[in-house]
């Protein structure tokens, strides 16, 4: 129903390729549709309502239960007899099926915080390595095309090189809508449940960061998908490095708003720092 068309991954190469450590730096370069599940005053104007609920709140909300469980209780309802049940699971799908059409009918957001902020931070690293090559490591980076629609560009990156990647030699850090004010280090991510990024990994991350003075915001998880959660599913050790506000929501995210002049510049640059160092200390 809706038009397709084929997207790119963009793809360089630094450093020798028989290095005995490879990085593998990725970011997206689409943008998302705008709809008014995400409008920016929907969490936060909760959040000021409830603040001591924030302080409890470690996950973003589960957007993607809706499409899950709406259905499975229509099922479970038809199946055992529940009229009830099949009410509130049609009433559910109906809300969600109407946010997903109001989503397919919205223009493309510009995309400046999520995520031409990873393009810049993976460039600023590419610049970096350039004038200054880091020894015994090779660094992968990727630019990937659609990441928005599930996260395509990576799950086909993954199909053509990851089983040339090897697992114990091999680490990925992903690069996903790093201009809000606080850099962030996802713990965790998941449509339906957690997966949990590898903690001896993320202590390596936070100690790159705490020697540079980069502040990551802690203990947060995402209740969605980024790329960095494909080349966990691979068995990759991988860091997700992202931002966030006070509200611990991402700025302008997939909203007509998200545009260079709303992006903090020194967040993007932090994030590219972080990189570089996490990738000089894998090289030693």
């Amino acid at each position: 129903v809706l038009p397709k068309r084929t997207t790119t991954n963009v793809v360089g190469e630094l450093g020798a390729p028989d290095a005995p450590r490879t990085v593998l730096l990725t970011s997206h370069h689409d943008a998302a549709h705008s709809g008014l599940v995400f409008h920016p005053e929907l969490p936060r104007s909760i959040a000021r309502r409830f603040p001591r609920l924030l302080e409890r709140t470690n996950t973003t909300p589960p957007t993607l239960w809706a499409a899950f469980g709406g259905p499975l209780l229509v099922g479970l309802g038809a199946l055992l007899g529940m009229r009830r049940a099949r009410r509130v699971g049609a009433g559910i799908s109906a809300a969600n099926t109407f946010a997903l059409l109001d989503i397919g009918l919205r223009s493309v957001v510009p995309g400046a915080n999520d995520n031409l902020s990873g393009v810049a931070a993976l460039l600023s690293v590419a610049r970096a390595l350039t004038d200054e090559p880091v020894g015994g490591v090779r660094v992968i980076l990727l630019s990937t095309g659609s990441e928005e629609s599930f996260m395509e560009g990576m799950e086909a990156f993954g199909r053509r090189h990851f089983d040339a990647l090897p697992r114990e030699s091999t680490h990925v850090i992903c690069l996903d809508t790093v201009g809000s004010p606080h850099l962030l280090l996802l713990e965790g991510e998941g449509m339906l449940g957690i997966r949990e990024y590898p903690k001896d990994f993320l202590r390596l991350v936070r100690e790159c960061a705490g020697g540079l003075g980069v502040f990551l915001w802690p203990n947060l998880r995402f209740r969605n998908g980024t790329d960095g959660l494909t080349a966990l599913r691979f068995g990759f050790p991988t860091a997700m490095i992202g931002s966030v506000d006070r509200y611990r929501f991402p700025t302008n995210y997939h909203w007509p708003t998200d545009t260079p002049e709303n992006v903090h510049y020194g967040t993007v640059a932090d994030a590219a720092r972080v990189s570089h160092a996490v990738i000089e200390r894998l090289g030693r």
